[in-house]
């Protein structure tokens, strides 16, 4: 039984838990509200409650899917997964209140469903953070050995390693496209070996099977070679298998049903939204000289141009003096509505029109303007591959990474994307930036540290003695 048989089993295992705990905490509700076991009031006897609770369930389960709580791959932050399960349920309440609104006569009394949810949150909260225990055990604290193509190119992926894998990853040390003749040197030291997507293949090829073979584990970056074989139909002539790799792109039906979702979808947010969109059309001229909307050309399918509508975050004008610049992380440009209307996203909510237009999608890749995408064209050869399917108002780069992350990382997050495209997949997109909306840190603009932070980092690392790093040319 491989990895992926395993996590799924066990996703489908923890759903028929949480299912059963959800039940019980009715049972037990009903309990309190009515402290006797029969027939408590009309229409709220143990069989109508259970019943109603098993359509409960099913929706909760759904609803902690759509917000990846049943995912169970990779070292997951335990603090972003409880963040997940508090606004899942923020969203189910919000799923209940409206069904108690419109389905009155068919749902349970608002007193038992307001016992029940609370109860339901703090068990299901508890069962996580045991499951975390349990997994955090087989996943704890590795040692690993950074190998880099070119320590000077790397420098900004040694940086993010010590940074963003410090709570599962201690770095003994860092070599230079290092063979599996040299491994030996460190084999004895180290649990894992962390590649760089610019190591050439045979040298990852060596250090896999190395690994494999000493019963190490490898984490790498995929190059974007590897993502294209990732996922590739396996076929065969005679006795010879081949990968079947074709351009990625939706098909017909898969167009049709995303046009479709589009279209209602956005309608009914520019109706939810209408209130917070005229306010931010009468306050933003009121509070910095210039129009509240403005239009810029950006990129879209087949790399066409259109106008995108956003509300003015920034002064009027903003780069007469200096051409296009991206947004930096303190840019005195941005205006304190501007700050406030970024973090929140307020200001991309006229891109609904767009959406209603045909220009971009609700889900997709973030358009950019022609400028930057002749510049990340030079430097990332498959960044093309993005323009196949329509721009959205946000995306999976959005959802799992942050306004500063590198164009690279957001390109493959925007191929994941379209390689794996499902109505499913832009659901759980759609709520997860939910997510994003809540959470300031992924709003911050490009970071302005640039190298000095990753010399203060490498600083950290050779002055601790206890890691040995070293950096090795190969022989």
């Amino acid at each position: 039984m491989n990895r992926r048989t395993r996590l799924s089993q066990s996703a489908w295992f923890v759903a028929a838990v949480d299912a059963l705990l959800i039940l019980a905490c009715f049972w037990f509700a009903r309990m309190l509200r009515y402290r006797e076991p029969g027939l408590t009031a009309a229409g709220h006897d143990l069989d109508t409650v259970m019943g109603q609770a098993l359509w409960i369930a099913a929706i909760a389960v759904i609803m902690l899917y759509l917000f990846s709580l049943y995912q169970f791959s990779g070292r997951l932050e335990s603090s972003k997964y409880y963040y997940n399960l508090v606004i899942s349920h923020l969203v189910m309440g919000v799923f209940l209140i409206g069904g108690q609104l419109f389905f009155h006569p068919f749902l349970l009394a608002g007193s038992l469903m307001v016992i029940a949810f609370v109860l339901q949150f703090f068990v299901l909260f508890a069962a996580r953070a045991v499951l975390f225990a349990i997994q955090s055990h087989g996943l704890k604290k590795k040692r690993a050995l950074l190998i880099v193509n070119d320590p000077s190119e790397d420098m900004i992926l040694v940086e993010r390693m010590l940074d963003k894998g410090d709570k599962w990853f201690d770095i003994y040390g860092i070599v230079q496209n290092s063979e599996s003749s040299q491994l030996h040197d460190y084999s004895s030291e180290i649990d894992l070996f962390l590649l760089s997507p610019n190591l050439e293949s045979t040298v990852k090829a060596e250090i896999i099977r190395y690994a494999g073979a000493n019963r190490k584990e490898v984490l790498l970056i995929p190059s974007f070679y590897e993502m294209f074989v990732i996922g590739a139909e396996t076929q065969s002539i005679g006795d010879l298998i081949l990968y079947s790799i074709v351009p990625t792109k939706l098909s017909l039906l898969d167009k049709i049903l995303k046009r479709a979702i589009d279209i209602v979808g956005a309608g009914i947010l520019l109706l939810l939204t209408s209130p917070l969109m005229l306010l931010a059309w009468i306050l933003v001229p009121l509070t910095s000289k210039g129009k509240a909307l403005y239009s810029q050309e950006r990129v879209g399918l087949d790399e066409r141009s259109f106008k995108v509508l956003k509300f003015r975050s920034m002064v009027d004008n903003a780069e007469k003096s200096t051409g296009p610049v991206l947004a930096a992380e303190r840019d005195n440009r941005i205006t304190k509505l501007g700050k406030f209307m970024r973090a929140t996203r307020i200001d991309e909510l006229p891109q609904l029109f767009n959406v209603l237009r045909g220009d971009m999608s609700l889900v997709g890749p973030r358009p950019e303007r022609e400028f930057f995408t002749n510049e990340f064209k030079k430097e990332l050869p498959h960044y093309s591959y993005r323009f196949m399917v329509k721009p959205g108002i946000t995306g999976l780069a959005q959802v799992m990474g942050n306004y500063s992350t590198l164009p690279a990382d957001k390109l493959r997050f925007d191929l994941l994307y379209i390689k794996n495209y499902s109505p499913i997949m832009d659901l759980k997109i759609l709520l997860q930036t939910i997510i994003v909306v809540l959470q300031r840190e992924q709003s911050k603009g490009v970071s302005t540290a640039g190298f000095s932070s990753v010399s203060s980092a490498m600083k950290r690392l050779l002055n601790n003695q206890a890691n040995m790093a070293v950096f090795k040319e190969s022989k």
